[in-house]
């Protein structure tokens, strides 16, 4: 018999994951009849796993596999596994045993081991910050430079150069002061016709129309004074 890891990579197992074995039993000198292999594993109990039981096997009965006969110098390959539990302890080995045993043969004992190994710490990726960096900011060494300052736009200035400063002086106090008190006088409304005209060199023509609307006015009053009367009509003879 021989029993072993089943693959190199086989060789270690986490806690949740199954331990597989691999059986190999075979016979020398003679056939082999009513062959059985039975598993069994230490303290399975303490170690927080399942109990053997087989993958592969003509006829699988609990952790019992029968073979029925085997014939000379004939190996027959049978696999086996143990179920590891979450809550299992580490570094240590699982070891599985199996026996095998025929009519009229010696029975022989074979033995595997398979190392229960914590799983590994996963490495951060390249965006998970860092411990204790506070969200993942680059350090202020690795920042960017900021930008220069802009150039200014040819003719653009502060808008504020755009109006005059006024600054109040004692003289425009005083007017604002003489302003104020204008607005308080009364104001005394005259007639049109008691002013004089807003340019003196409108007077000759003024002068003029008067002239002639005053001739207009004695012709059309002499000849209403010098038109004929009309005799009154007699009556007709009868």
């Amino acid at each position: 018999m021989s029993v072993q890891p089943f693959g190199k990579s086989a060789a270690k197992v986490r806690p949740g994951q199954t331990a597989t074995y691999i059986v190999w039993v075979w016979t020398t000198g003679a056939d082999a009849k009513n062959v059985t292999v039975d598993l069994s594993t230490a303290d399975s109990k303490i170690k927080r796993t399942s109990a053997p039981s087989f993958s592969i096997c003509p006829d699988a009965s609990g952790t019992r596999c029968t073979l029925g006969t085997l014939p000379k110098d004939q190996a027959d390959e049978l696999q086996a596994r143990i179920a590891v539990w979450k809550i299992a302890g580490t570094g240590k080995n699982l070891t599985l045993t199996a026996t095998a045993s025929a009519k009229d043969a010696k029975p022989f004992r074979a033995n595997g081991d398979v190392a229960v190994v914590a799983a590994p710490t996963p490495s951060p990726s390249p965006s998970d910050p860092p411990p204790g960096d506070g969200g993942g900011l680059p350090p202020p060494s690795s920042l960017p430079p900021l930008p220069p300052d802009p150039v200014p736009i040819s003719g653009a200035s502060d808008p504020a150069g755009l109006f005059p400063t006024v600054t109040p002086t004692a003289s425009s106090a005083a007017s604002s002061g003489r302003a104020a008190s204008h607005h308080n006088t009364k104001v005394r409304a005259t007639a049109e016709g008691s002013t004089l005209p807003l340019n003196t060199r409108l007077i000759g023509g003024q002068l003029a129309g008067l002239v002639i609307l005053a001739a207009a006015i004695a012709i059309a009053v002499a000849r209403l004074s010098f038109r004929p009367q009309r005799p009154d009509s007699t009556p007709d003879d009868d």
